[in-house]
Order: C-alpha cells, then structure tokens, then sequence
C-alpha cells in the first residue's frame, strides 16, 4: 500500500495486509535499494509481507535493511524470516541485541506474554542474528539515505525511533514509543514505565516532523510535531498520562 512516493505499508494487522498479531511494517525507497521498518511477528505473516513488496513492483533482493523499532514480539519475531528471503542486514537497539538473538521465553517475556493470552500457548519467539547494535544519536547511512536514531524508554528499554528526511519531508517512525493524539505506548509490561517518558521523550521536542508512522493506528503525514509535542505535554501532568494501554482494541 503506497503512502507518498517513497514510503509504503506492506504489512499490518489493522489494515489487512498480513498476519493476525503483526504491527506496521512500513517500506523505504531509497535512492540505493529498500528498508523495512519492522517486521511483525513472524510465521506466515513473514511470507505475505514478501509478497506484498513484491506486489508494489520491488525485489527482494534490493531489501537491504531491516530497521526494528523494539524487541516486541509483533515488531521483531519477523526478523529471521525476512533476513533469510531477502538477505538484508537486520539493526535492532544495543540494549536488546542479545536478547533476539538468544534470549529465552523468560527472558523475552513471551511465557508472561502467554500468561495474560496477549498470545497463544504455540507462539514461538525466533530468534535472529542482529547485523548492527544501534546506539542512541547514531545517524545510519542505508540505502543511500541518512536515518538518525533516538533511543526513548517508556514503552520498553530498547525502543528506538528513526529520523529520516524523505520527498522533501521529515518522517519519525515511532514503533510504539507514541501514537496518534498523542497518546503514549506505556503498558503494563515489565520494562515500560513514566521514568523512561520522562527521561528520553524531550529528545523529540523541535524536531520539526512532518510525517509521524507509528507501529499501530493511525500514521498522518503533516503536522507530525504537533502528535508529539501532545505526548510531551502528558508527561508533563501530574496524573498517569493518556496511554494506548486505557483502550480496548478490537481485532
């Protein structure tokens, strides 16, 4: 599904477009080949996701990066399969790296996960190597295009949004540090928490954002700051903050 002339959604519960417990997984053009940003959760989603770039007239074999926004299950359990049917170097936060790559379902969390029906008792987390351990501030070249990398707690330890300019404008993809309306991605999950809002959420004040693409709902490609800076301003209040976790989904 093309969104502007150089980003495209090919994968995504909400939206029909793959498997039953997958995020957005958004799709870049760049000037030198295609990166994804995250991957959903695997399994057969993995393949309808492949076909989906297919479908919008890509290869494969141009898919040269895998960008993961955190090590949540609906993001990061794509991984392995995309790595092996595109060949892309896969790039997830120094802080979690291990843990995709040989983390066990205690340490991930997926036995807590299943615990609280979030996923099915057969759910399997696959682990995947990591090409490249993203540090906060890190400006990555892939593709032929410059992305900058922010690392903002709140909603896990590992989350990290990408800065990229693309068409002119400037895009931050969120995975689910925030959403539209400003709604902050805390859950009750171990690893998310207000210290982390506090703390990192101001690294994305006056960043002049134009697009905002988060990992779930709605993404809008004007006035993206204005999202944000509203997400700043909940932090601000002296009450537990409007948060994705405070409403139902339906799926």
């Amino acid at each position: 599904m093309r969104i502007t002339e150089s980003i495209y959604l090919v994968g995504s519960l909400q939206f029909g477009l793959s498997g039953h417990w997958d995020c957005h997984v958004y799709l870049i053009k760049g000037p030198e080949g295609l990166i994804l940003i995250d991957a959903g959760a695997g399994g057969d989603a993995a393949e309808l996701i492949a076909r989906n770039i297919e479908r919008e007239g890509f290869h494969l074999r141009d898919v040269c990066a895998l960008l993961l926004t955190h090590n949540h299950f609906d993001h990061s359990c794509g991984a392995a399969q995309l790595r092996a049917l595109t060949g892309c170097r896969v790039y997830l936060s120094e802080v979690s790296k291990d843990l995709l790559e040989r983390g066990t379902d205690a340490e991930v969390g997926l036995d807590l996960a299943k615990a609280l029906s979030i996923y099915p008792p057969d759910f399997q987390f696959r682990h995947c190597p990591v090409d490249h351990a993203v540090r906060d501030g890190e400006v990555l070249e892939v593709a032929g295009v410059h992305v900058e990398a922010i690392a903002v707690s709140g909603h896990s330890l590992d989350s990290i949004c990408y800065l990229i300019e693309l068409d002119g404008r400037r895009s931050l993809f969120v995975g689910d540090v925030l959403f539209y309306g400003g709604l902050l991605g805390l859950i009750n999950f171990p690893g998310s928490g207000m210290e982390g809002y506090r703390r990192d959420l101001p690294k994305l004040a006056g960043l002049k954002v134009e697009g905002l693409f988060p990992g779930h709902h709605l993404f809008t490609l004007r006035d993206g700051q204005r999202h944000i800076d509203a997400a700043l301003e909940q932090c601000r209040r002296g009450v537990i903050p409007r948060s994705i976790g405070q409403f139902e989904l339906v799926f």
